[in-house]
């Protein structure tokens, strides 16, 4: 029998405490030991129904009660859990945030030195396999279309430099135009997708980003496009926002299960 591996979720906010129920349910080989959030008392009262009873810890400590770190937070606060994990050897994380993946600086040189695993789920976009192939064949342009209902941006954006209402937006407005490294910098809550999809495929310069505030949308709507020697791949994800934070899609919670599903697998379809 394999060794079962402890599991920590970092962040109980809608994505984290659906995984962390998700974990405590039960997976092969996996086990939740550990939860941490910005108010202890508020992360007592969301998991008092757990069986597992997990141990409720702080961010810089949850890398000392578990092999496997599941990131959840907040991007602002995403380096702060990282740091302990890095303080630690041979741990895996599981990254929400995957935008940080191209901000934080030296992050991939700190988890190499720690033998940290970083994994990004692919979140709200399909067709990472197609693109990470793609790569190995030779890309030729990369496109993330991605299109939202205003609202998912708060109660206000910026257009043409100047602060205007989402509410008062009534056609599809574009908000940014560049690539993925800037859109993260940009529209850090928004463009999670933008990064996952560039460091599966031609990196954060290489990879073209368009995000809009478009009423015209119900749901939070990716489209992918793909040119390389192998031909062309166009995918479209029209997704559900998470009901709790509709700056999300309501899928991101089930890739990060699925991944942890993953890792413990006799068999795994897809590259």
């Amino acid at each position: 029998m394999a060794d079962i591996r402890r599991v920590a979720v970092a962040g109980l906010g809608s994505v984290g405490l659906r995984v962390a129920r998700a974990l405590d349910e039960g997976m092969d080989g996996l086990r939740l030991v550990a939860v941490a959030a910005s108010s202890p008392e508020s992360a007592a009262r969301r998991i008092r129904d757990f069986r597992s009873a997990p141990g409720i810890v702080s961010l810089d400590k949850v890398a000392d009660e578990a092999d496997i770190v599941v990131e959840c937070l907040p991007p602002a606060v995403f380096t702060e859990l990282a740091k302990g994990v890095f303080g630690r050897q041979g741990r895996t994380l599981v990254v929400a945030s995957v935008g940080c993946l191209l901000t934080v600086p030296g992050i991939l040189d700190k988890a190499r030195a720690s033998a940290t695993r970083l994994i990004a789920p692919s979140g709200a976009v399909a067709g990472m396999d197609g693109l990470r192939a793609a790569r190995e064949i030779g890309l030729e342009a990369v496109r993330l279309t991605t299109r939202k209902p205003p609202a998912s941006f708060g109660e206000t954006v910026v257009v043409e430099g100047l602060a205007r209402s989402t509410a008062s937006i009534d056609r599809a407005v574009r908000l940014f135009s560049g690539n993925a490294r800037q859109s993260v910098v940009a529209f850090p809550k928004n463009v999670n997708v933008a990064a996952t999809i560039a460091l599966a495929g031609a990196g954060p310069e290489a990879t073209a980003v368009e995000l809009w505030a478009d009423p015209s949308v119900a749901v939070n709507t990716h489209e992918l496009y793909v040119r390389s020697r192998a031909g062309e791949m166009k995918v479209v994800c029209a997704n559900l926002p998470d009901e709790a934070n509709p700056r999300s899609s309501a899928i991101t919670a089930f890739s990060i299960i699925a991944a942890l599903r993953r890792l413990d697998a006799a068999l795994t379809v897809g590259s």
